[in-house]
């Protein structure tokens, strides 16, 4: 039995559930992912609260799932962990729930076991990126289109959460970050993905009205939206990480066209 699941914690506690009852194997519901010969189970289709019953009589319950104090402080660490950039990042969050099963919560928060140590230290690592991409990343204005393009790169998975921060702190506008290959753009909520090549990155190209007229209209940019960062249920502390530090700006950050070109390799 496959046990499907999406990169939210809900999702994979569903799906930790779902494999302990059925004898299942988690796996990310990935496009590239196909099981022909085995039969499979969705997570996210699943009813929690009858689910949870079904466990809870088999297995006896998990403490952080009856405490929602709890529940908040596990979600956290489920999700910043599963933005770190390892092919085992959530295996290792299926292996910490194993022990808290066994242990209990607060097992992993006193770092008992080599697991819950390199869990921790994975979530200081992503977390102290986030706040550094919230400080450092500087802006060229294209006050025509009404864009913010930067340029960065990240070693975790934290694009979303940093498209979405600027947004914050710059409302009206669309945030691009730009990497060696892709423009990352935050329009209205929605995290799309661009080819570098493609991107307008110089404000004041005559191009650049088309290509936002082109990537912002409806049809079009369903295509463009980013799977990486799409079609999850957001955790309940999502916007708070997004806007924290966000009201203490609130303005279009003032760097000139010079201080932009001078970032150029």
């Amino acid at each position: 039995m496959i046990v499907l699941f999406r990169p939210s914690p809900k999702s994979m506690v569903k799906a930790f559930l779902a494999s302990r009852l059925h004898k299942g194997k988690p796996v990310e519901d990935l496009p590239s992912n196909r099981f022909f010969f085995e039969e499979t189970l969705d997570a996210d289709d699943l009813d929690y609260d009858s689910l949870y019953a079904q466990y809870k009589e088999g297995f006896g319950g998990l403490d952080f799932l009856e405490d929602q104090k709890l529940w908040e402080i596990l979600e956290d660490e489920i999700f910043w962990a599963s933005r770190f950039n390892s092919l085992d990042r959530f295996q290792l969050i299926f292996r910490v729930l194993q022990q808290i099963e066994r242990t209990g919560t607060k097992g992993y928060l006193a770092q008992q076991s080599p697991e819950a140590k390199e869990m921790k230290d994975r979530v200081r690592r992503v977390t102290g990126e986030f706040r550094r991409a919230k400080q450092f990343i500087s802006f060229a204005e294209d006050r025509a289109n009404k864009v913010l393009i930067g340029r960065a790169s990240f070693e975790h998975k934290i694009l979303d959460l940093v498209l979405r921060h600027y947004a914050k702190r710059n409302p009206g506008y669309s945030i691009a970050l730009l990497d060696d290959e892709h423009a990352h753009i935050c329009y209205k909520d929605e995290i799309l993905i661009e080819a570098r090549k493609r991107f307008p990155e110089r404000p004041g190209r005559r191009d650049s009205a088309r290509f936002w007229m082109l990537i912002t209209d409806l049809k079009h940019m369903e295509s463009k939206k980013d799977r990486d960062y799409y079609g999850w249920e957001r955790p309940s502390n999502y916007s708070k990480w997004v806007s924290d530090g966000a009201e203490a700006y609130g303005t279009v950050p003032k760097v000139t066209l010079d201080d932009f070109a001078q970032q150029r390799p």
